[in-house]
């Protein structure tokens, strides 16, 4: 009572307020000010700290639980004792934390240990080659505009949709290539000890490729003008049949759903959906950016947002910004968001105006329950067979709404069972689906067998292949409750749980429908199966230890990869690694076009779980810091905390021993290597053709993609071609040795070039192949 009626007047002065990049600036450096003087004698803040503020009078710092890293250790320790005065450090350990309570027994790793610098592979050919790009976009000083509609011909109703005249002239300059040459020069002779280690670079790399950059930019918007065709014939389809009398209503109606369906899809295509243009995933810079033909910097990748309603004046109204597949949990229906010292309820949707839900914003699916391969529905009943494992598949999930940005309102309090609800967090997870371009998948396979043919696993990979994030609904909810969340159509409220207090419902309409939200992004990934189902412990580890390999092995940053089992983390079938960082760092994908990569990374796998990589012998350590099945110097992480218990690192000793010696079946497609092989063999015209490509095959080399391709517009067949390097090879019999035939080969490559292509020719088999292939090692891979 004396606390209350006493005490309690002393503690009126008391401010509570946080410091976070979520803060208004003003308001963030309002509070900075005030604790540089002296006026707080306390300032609560996130990790943004870490870059903070410079306070030469701070004399403690307290760190609520142990950093990730003793990099972040020392950022955040290090904002105290600026002035020389002796300063006090202090770290809470939580006893639920496997990471906290590692630190706590090995404290001094923490505070003295190592700080790793930044890793980044600058050998990365995908890397070097989209700053050049870039570097020559600058130089010809064309403007990608805000949108690809200013790029292209859309005008008519059959619209072309070839790069417009005046585009092709800026982009046509020669003078423009050299200066980039000349520019770009300059930047490789900074990386010339990282491309002496490359298997890619030689000395005509640079102009090979500015060559052809005219060509890829144009192939950069075929998946633009793909998605445009089809929606705009399905909107002229759908339009002639809404104005067809002879039609029924319901057939009307529905044609008219599907028409405004495909407007909006156009809409969005052409960055007119309303809002930023700067935010749509098709505007011109961000577009080109994700087909990996510009970098993408590492900028957040179009966030969602939530709308914070005024608490004091009605100039503080703010909207806080997360990446999408954090808002899928963070702005989640019915989410609680602590924001400034109040709570907010996430409770409604931002529908687009005077549009329903189920015109423009809600899709239906299937998702394989084998592979957790996506099959996007848009008419009918969808496949009944999964497109990348041939399992069958069940019902479609309809109801699939694409997350919007949200609202919320202020919340007082929360009951216990919302509290609970909230701690257990929602039932979320992933589905892949590849690429197309033209009808074809864009997809890469390799298969992987040991020294007595025996298949180990296979590979698929997907250049900016689509992921989706779903959140079927509350993981605390009952066997038979139905996915997904109720929501007011018309208004696009949440309908509240059973268990909300009932003064906070939100008024809903009669219009309601259960959705599922869901959220996409495109990433490079590699998909990873076994012949055969494997323990769960065993999938669970072999997830850790590769993307920890492949980590070490390409120098990246633990937030550049992630792994993901598919379909669920319950039935681990499949493993699922993804470049997280923007645009991509381009090292997944060597695993399938490079045969010995994968070796590589098995040895750094093996030296992470404490395995002599050449004996596969345990690598005894320090006394009391044994290992026994995983720990935080191998598999353990800050991040995996959930599969602690399944890490076992013995498990998988003697599969990462064959992997190390493992041969690997590449394929140019989504064939496998041995069909692709067969495919081109049959196509071939010459014993001569057939004998080169058993010599590639033999050598485990890249296969070319086509044979006896003819050349639009350049009246040359190749023996072979390889698509996505447009390199045409020939394979040159007896009769290519006199005069007039050297003479009509040289023309003909002329025309090649003129076109963005390069020639390599192969004379006869005693005149050297095996040194022409190593001499373009960048285009066939490397057997050493």
């Amino acid at each position: 009572i004396d606390v209350y009626t006493r005490r309690a007047r002393n503690y009126m002065d008391v401010t509570a307020a946080e410091h976070t990049a979520q803060v208004r600036a003003e308001v963030r450096q309002d509070r900075e000010r005030r604790f540089r003087s002296g006026e707080l004698p306390i300032l609560y803040c996130s990790p943004t700290m870490e870059l903070g503020i410079d306070i030469a009078q701070l004399n403690v710092v307290n760190m609520r639980n142990v950093p990730p890293s003793p990099a972040n250790y020392a950022q955040r320790s290090g904002r105290a004792g600026r002035s020389g005065q002796p300063a006090l450090v202090y770290t809470y350990c939580t006893r639920g934390s496997p990471h906290d309570q590692y630190y706590f027994r090995h404290a001094s790793d923490m505070v003295s240990g190592a700080v790793a610098p930044p890793r980044l592979d600058l050998a990365n050919e995908d890397l070097v080659r989209a700053h050049l790009d870039a570097v020559w976009l600058t130089e010809t000083g064309a403007s990608l505009y805000s949108s690809l509609t200013e790029l292209l011909d859309v005008a008519g109703d059959s619209p072309s949709l070839k790069l417009t005249e005046s585009v092709r002239h800026s982009l046509a300059s020669r003078s423009a290539k050299e200066r980039a040459a000349v520019r770009f020069s300059r930047i490789l002779q900074t990386l010339e000890g990282e491309l002496a280690s490359s298997d890619w670079y030689d000395k005509g790399w640079l102009w090979r490729n500015l060559e052809n950059v005219e060509h890829r930019f144009d192939a950069a918007c075929d998946r633009w003008r793909s998605l445009y065709r089809s929606a705009l014939s399905q909107a002229q389809v759908q339009g002639r049949i809404t104005l067809d009398a002879s039609r029924s209503k319901e057939d009307r109606d529905k044609a008219e759903r599907l028409r405004r369906e495909a407007v909006q899809q156009q809409n969005i295509l052409m960055s007119d959906s309303g809002g930023s243009t700067l935010q749509s995933d098709f505007y011109s810079y961000r577009y080109f950016a994700s087909e990996g033909f510009l970098p993408g910097y590492s900028f957040p990748r179009l966030p969602l947002s939530a709308y914070i309603p005024a608490r004091r004046g009605p100039n503080d109204n703010e909207f806080l910004s997360r990446p999408r597949f954090l808002a899928i949990s963070e702005f989640g229906p019915r989410n609680i968001i602590y924001h400034e010292g109040s709570r907010y309820v996430v409770n409604r949707v931002m529908l687009p105006v005077e549009e329903s839900v189920e015109a423009t914003l809600t899709t239906r699916a299937k998702v394989c329950p084998v592979c957790g391969y996506l099959h996007p529905i848009s008419s009918g009943d969808g496949p009944d067979i999964c497109e990348y494992c041939g399992a069958a598949l069940g019902a479609p999930l309809s109801g699939m709404l694409r997350m919007q940005n949200v609202s919320t309102r202020r919340r007082d309090r929360i009951n216990s069972d919302e509290e609970e609800r909230l701690r257990m967090g929602y039932d979320l997870f992933s589905a892949i689906r590849f690429g197309q371009r033209e009808g074809e998948t864009l997809e890469q396979r390799a298969d992987v067998f040991d020294q007595d043919d025996r298949q180990l696993l296979s590979f698929s990979y997907g250049h900016a292949a689509t992921i989706w994030r779903v959140n079927r609904g509350w993981r605390r909810r009952t066997p038979d409750s139905p996915l997904g969340f109720m929501l007011d159509v018309e208004r696009g409220y949440w309908q509240r749980n059973a268990d909300d207090d009932d003064d906070l419902e939100d008024p809903m309409s009669p219009r309601r429908e259960r959705v599922i939200p869901f959220v996409e992004d495109r990433r490079n990934c590699l998909l990873i199966r076994f012949p055969e189902p494997q323990p769960i412990q065993v999938m669970a580890t072999l997830q850790t230890a590769l993307k920890h390999g492949i980590q070490v092995l390409y120098q990246l940053e633990d937030s550049e990869l992630a792994a993901e089992p598919l379909p669920s983390e319950r039935d681990r079938r499949v493993i699922v690694l993804y470049e997280a960082a923007e645009g991509g760092a381009g090292v997944l994908r060597q695993l399938v076009t490079d045969p010995r990569a994968l070796g590589r990374v098995a040895r750094a796998a093996l030296e992470v779980c404490h395995f002599d990589p050449d004996t596969g012998e345990n690598v005894s350590r320090r006394q009391g810091q044994e290992c026994e099945a995983a720990c935080y110097d191998c598999l353990m992480s800050y991040y995996n905390q959930r599969d602690h218990e399944l890490l076992d690192r013995h498990l998988i000793r003697d599969l990462l021993m064959q992997l190390k010696e493992a041969r690997v079946g590449v394929s140019p497609g989504a064939a496998s290597r041995e069909d692709t092989l067969q495919r081109l063999l049959a196509i071939c015209e010459s014993d001569l053709e057939r004998q080169w490509l058993r010599h590639v095959d033999a050598k485990q080399l890249r296969l070319p993609d086509e044979a006896q391709k003819e050349i639009e517009g350049c009246f040359v067949r190749p023996d072979f071609y390889y698509r996505e390097a447009q390199v045409a090879v020939f394979v040159d019999g007896p009769d290519h040795q006199w005069q007039d035939q050297k003479q009509r080969d040289r023309e003909a490559e002329d025309r090649l070039l003129s076109a963005g292509i390069t020639s390599i020719r192969f004379p006869l088999p005693d005149s050297g192949w095996d040194a022409i292939l190593q001499e373009h090692a960048y285009l066939f891979g490397s057997n050493e």
